[in-house]
């Protein structure tokens, strides 16, 4: 697949996103105040002791996910946030899947309930440390889905603490994910200043290893988070695409290279390079931060790539 070196900007006629003032807490664990291991909100002490204690349910596998992929603290949440903001305002619907977890865990059930709270209120940002585990479904305006949407803890994907990375293996909910017979959309989060820089190899390692465990239906999205903090950006949407990708193959070496095909007319592509911006953060002076949400052109090339992947 062909990179476009920019990409396109939106009409007149887009509906335009009011400004949101939000608080952010970017955790998503409880607070460690007995010497505990601290424990992903929603799950119980027994699965957070041994993640292959983590129950899930798939109940529709005939619908595409899109799989939120990467390491703790690099946007999952707030890329979902914005994205589900984004499709509110072209009419369509997103809402949490009930039964992706026991009905027996309360917090879940809480949080589904909350969930269009959580993204429409002034606080949308705080959510990042309550949506910690989470599949919603996308519905178009007559209640057709469209896809779905993981957004898990970063931990049991990479670990940046674990020193069994990048050999550490996938826990048994996220091997039940890549064994569905649902069509998955792999969207691997990469961004230009990561603070364990340092790993970058391990985590290309990692996603290597998922690779392997891609059907040849199934997409590659790479989402370039916090572009707008790259001297790539043209203006808002457009980007100059092969120097964003230039970088990203120096601080991932070789992170495309399972993700391409030789052939006798030469080297293709066989994944969506996506450049993303959630929003802009200002420290305030009584504490904390504010949070604006990023220009519409981003959540919409986004969405705009999965919806053609899914078609494709």
């Amino acid at each position: 697949m062909e990179l476009n070196p920019q990409l396109g900007t939106v009409t007149n006629e887009e509906p335009k996103l009011t400004e949101t003032i939000v608080e952010v807490t970017p955790v998503s664990s409880t607070p460690n105040t007995s010497g505990e291991e601290p424990q992903v909100l929603g799950l119980t002490k027994e699965e957070t002791k041994d993640p292959n204690e983590i129950s899930i349910t798939i109940a529709d596998q005939n619908t595409p996910i899109v799989v939120l992929f990467g390491p703790p603290s690099c946007g999952k949440t707030m890329t979902l946030v914005r994205l589900t903001r984004y499709l509110r305002t072209i009419g369509f619907n997103v809402e949490p899947v009930t039964s992706f977890r026991p009905s027996a865990d309360e917090h879940y059930a809480k949080m589904c309930k909350d969930f269009p709270g959580m993204i429409g209120s002034s606080d949308a940002a705080n959510s990042t440390k309550n949506i910690s585990f989470m599949l919603v479904r996308v519905l178009d305006s007559v209640g057709r889905v469209k896809c779905q949407i993981l957004e898990a803890p970063g931990e049991y994907y990479y670990n940046p603490d674990d020193p069994n990375e990048p050999m550490a293996e996938f826990p048994k909910y996220v091997n039940a994910i890549k064994n569905s017979s649902n069509r998955k959309i792999w969207c691997y989060m990469v961004e230009p200043h990561w603070k364990y820089a340092d790993q970058s190899v391990n985590y290309v390692t990692k996603i290597h290893t998922l690779k392997r465990n891609m059907r040849p239906v199934d997409k590659a999205i790479f989402i370039f988070n916090k572009i707008d903090l790259t001297p790539f950006v043209i203006s808002p949407g457009q980007v100059n695409a092969k120097s964003a990708r230039t970088e990203i193959e120096n601080l991932y070496p070789g992170i495309f290279t399972p993700f391409r095909t030789k052939g006798i007319f030469g080297t293709s592509d066989n994944f969506e390079l996506v450049p993303f911006h959630t929003g802009d953060y200002s420290k305030k002076i009584a504490g904390g931060y504010s949070f604006q949400e990023g220009p519409i052109e981003y959540p919409k090339k986004l969405w705009n790539t999965i919806v053609n992947l899914i078609k494709g």
